[in-house]
């Protein structure tokens, strides 16, 4: 499993961090563009030299999402990443292997310098991946898993393990999270209300509640031919071995919706 090193520092100021992104300067940026496109090429902003991250493996819950649980794991990834404040700077790394359809590197982050030099390539073990942020954000109870079929297979059970372990304590999301039992939707307004689900879930109700096309966007009765109608979302559901679209892992009654698998349980497929 090899990833590149890429040095740099944290720039949080030079935009808008959540609970599972940040701004990132490289000290040296021609190693973005050493790695596999998935779309865009790395999205460097001129004026700042700073690039957007996107964490591998956690997604963590909207801005727009109730409160205060979005804030709080925006605060747990500012510690985590040495700038507490929200300001100033602090030298870190990521790794990584492929930059992703938005021109952001998808990756594992860490505070610090790596003892390897600066565009080195290094094999990944569950030990190391157990340091990044990512992994810190999971154990915190601040971020869902959400993983993709580019995800090495011993990192994500290892991600897997600590979703597991993590939600039997009720930490944070998981003190009241829905995605299983099912969430109340009531149109948008009701999604900034609504306790903690699945991010990709909440997501999609919230585009769905703000579609033009949308009858009746207060009411889930055409949440899944909606679903149906995106472009294709296959996921691969672990437990039973077998592929399938989107809407079908997707649960609705009445004007509850919910998740008919545990998050950990899928993974979705790269387009």
């Amino acid at each position: 499993m090899s990833f590149t090193v890429i040095k740099g520092e944290f720039v949080p100021q030079a935009g808008r961090p959540d609970g599972d992104s940040i701004r990132f300067r490289p000290d040296d940026p021609t190693h973005l563009f050493q790695l596999k496109r998935r779309g865009r090429p790395p999205r460097i902003s001129t004026s700042t030299g700073t690039i957007q991250l996107r964490f591998e493996g956690i997604d963590t819950m909207e801005s727009k999402a109730a409160t205060p649980f979005s804030s709080n794991a925006t605060v747990s990834n500012l510690e985590l990443c040495g700038v507490p404040e929200g300001v100033g700077t602090a030298r870190g790394y990521i790794l990584t292997n492929q930059i992703g359809p938005n021109g952001r590197p998808i990756a594992f982050v860490y505070l610090g310098d790596p003892v390897e030099p600066d565009g080195s390539q290094v094999y990944l073990n569950v030990d190391r991946m157990k340091e990044s942020v990512n992994y810190q954000q999971i154990t915190r109870g601040h971020a869902y898993p959400l993983f993709y079929d580019t995800l090495f297979d011993d990192l994500r059970i290892a991600l897997a393990q600590a979703v597991v372990e993590t939600r039997a304590t009720r930490q944070n999301i998981w003190a009241d999270d829905m995605t299983n039992k099912g969430a109340v939707y009531s149109g948008e307004s009701s999604l900034s209300t609504m306790k903690p689900i699945f991010p990709k879930l909440w997501r999609r109700l919230d585009k769905y509640s703000r579609d033009p096309d949308i009858a009746h966007p207060n009411h889930l009765a055409e949440f899944r031919e909606y679903l149906e109608s995106l472009r294709e979302e296959r996921v691969f559901v672990v437990s039973e071995g077998k592929m399938t679209g989107l809407d079908n892992v997707v649960e609705i009654e009445g004007d509850t919706v919910k998740l008919k698998y545990l998050p950990e349980d899928l993974i979705v497929m790269s387009v």
